[in-house]
């Protein structure tokens, strides 16, 4: 007895299969993601996947035109499913593990072929022929290399792209899950064309499920359920990567009020510190200058420090690094600059910053220490420019009607050419 096949059920078969592969790839990545509700999308994963896979064998045995009624025994047809999923369980439970090796992959592919390979062949023994069905040996055992195979390119595929990072990725799951389903696909065809029909045989009397009747009721809750499966596992990705983009904004947040001073916007002292040690790193030679700014009695006047910083702001841009390092001081690291490089720089804006100050009532000390010959490290460079700057050295006397703040601020974005 021989059959032809409906060629839209073939293709829609083989289009169940890839969607079942690509909603396993989407749940083999749920489950690495979310480590504290493994068993959850396991046990989903595994029901939707294996339903997504027997669906495909059931509908490509419906493609089958037989010039006899098919019916099935419902016993062992829900024997085939639970199969299905048994096997989708497995599949998502090793790669789910972490790194797949060659051990992994070799069992996990052989039980899973085995397990494939039961849930096709008991869908066909659910049909009860009597005469009972033969099988074509070569046509079987290509249906069983294939059966491994496949089991084997899933496990690797799934295993690859668990993690979605740009539209490539979501490219090369297509993709996989097209390979996949084709793989699935010539499994159950090369299974199919190993059965050997006897022209007089017929299915079980006692047969309750109808080939015919039930053949649309199930592509229609495949394709539902693997949607709905496929719409969830996507939600709960992008949720994911909303709850990251949020953890990473926290610390973001988090770094600044560490590391930034939130009045002036400048890096704190903590963050100056690692600067300075990055910078004696790469320079053997570099510079800090401290400035103080004190009130007209010589008392530290912390509510001008944000004036001053505004006004030095610009030196950013020539490559030196800012900073507020207490209430009433910045400091300004000049990498790879001596000490009388930066004098011959700074100066002469510094005089006509310190007088447009004056008037105001605001004074500035200004010291100055060099690596290495005031210290090798961030702390005691620091601390050699602090105290110069404490001890007023003359370059923090003011010089009047030199000019005004907009000089300095005009002159400071050159720092670098004025010391060369």
């Amino acid at each position: 007895m021989q059959g032809t096949y409906d060629p839209s059920l073939v293709v829609l078969s083989i289009l169940i299969a890839a969607l079942a592969s690509y909603v396993a790839i989407e749940f083999a990545g749920r489950i690495f993601a979310r480590r504290d509700q493994r068993g959850r999308w396991l046990t989903a994963g595994a029901v939707a996947m294996g339903s997504g896979i027997w669906a495909m064998h059931f509908v490509g045995m419906s493609a089958l035109m037989m010039p006899i009624a098919i019916t099935y025994d419902l016993g062992i047809t829900v024997f085939s499913w639970l199969a299905a999923v048994a096997v989708s369980a497995l599949a998502l439970f090793i790669v789910s593990r972490g790194e797949l090796n060659k051990l992994n992959l070799g069992l996990g592919a052989l039980v899973m072929g085995a397990g494939v390979c039961v849930m096709h062949y008991s869908g066909m023994a659910a049909m009860k022929m009597d005469p009972g069905l033969g099988y074509d040996l070569p046509w079987f055992i290509a249906s069983v290399l294939i059966a491994v195979g496949a089991s084997a390119a899933a496990l690797v595929i799934v295993a690859r792209l668990r993690t979605v990072r740009s539209w490539r990725d979501v490219g090369l799951r297509t993709a996989a899950a097209a390979v996949m389903g084709l793989a699935v696909a010539g499994m159950h065809y090369s299974g199919m064309a190993a059965v050997q029909f006897d022209p007089n045989a017929f299915c079980a009397p006692g047969n309750l499920l109808d080939g015919n009747a039930i053949a649309t009721p199930t592509v229609l809750a495949s394709l539902l359920g693997l949607g709905f499966a496929l719409f969830f596992a996507i939600s709960d990705a992008r949720a994911v990567v909303q709850a990251r983009r949020a953890a990473r904004a926290e610390a973001e947040r988090l770094n600044e009020l560490a590391f930034v001073d939130r009045e002036t916007g400048l890096v704190n002292r903590a963050r100056f510190g690692q600067q300075l040690v990055e910078a004696l790193r790469r320079q053997p030679v570099s510079s800090v200058a401290s400035i103080r700014v004190l009130d007209a009695n010589g008392e530290d006047a912390r509510e001008r420090v944000a004036t001053v910083a505004a006004v030095l702001a610009p030196l950013q841009s020539s490559g030196l690094v800012l900073a507020r390092t207490s209430p009433a001081q910045l400091m300004v690291l000049a990498e790879g600059l001596s000490a009388e490089a930066v004098r011959a720089a700074l100066l002469p804006g510094w005089h006509r910053l310190a007088a447009g100050l004056a008037g105001q009532g605001v004074q500035l000390a200004f010291g100055l220490a060099e690596a290495p010959a005031d210290g090798d490290n961030a702390q005691a460079l620091m601390l050699r420019a602090a105290s110069r700057s404490a001890e007023r050295e003359d370059e923090a006397a003011p010089a009047p009607r030199l000019g005004s703040l907009a000089a300095f601020q005009a002159a400071s974005p050159s720092v670098r050419d004025s010391a060369a």
